[in-house]
């Protein structure tokens, strides 16, 4: 099953509705032996690596929630 890893990233100093934006992090084409059970049960070790190697979100955001989605996962822009 193809699956698409997807953090919600929300700035830390914006309270207002809007400062959460989604961003892919891997999917099976990145990352082929990944699967939707190991995505559900360990996707933190990833993620941390993710926003590691991005440096727009080094500081000033936090990772609110991740999800798993089966299949190809399209942005819709703000969280």
């Amino acid at each position: 099953m193809f699956v698409t890893v997807v953090a919600v990233l929300c700035h830390l100093a914006g309270a207002a509705v809007g400062s959460c934006v989604e961003e892919i992090v891997t999917d099976s084409n990145m990352t082929p032996d990944i699967t939707f059970q190991g995505c559900l049960k360990g996707a933190q070790a990833p993620l941390a690596k993710w926003m590691g190697e991005h440096p727009l979100y080094h500081a000033n955001w936090r990772i609110e929630r991740y999800k798993c989605v089966p299949g190809h996962y399209e942005i819709r822009g703000r969280a």
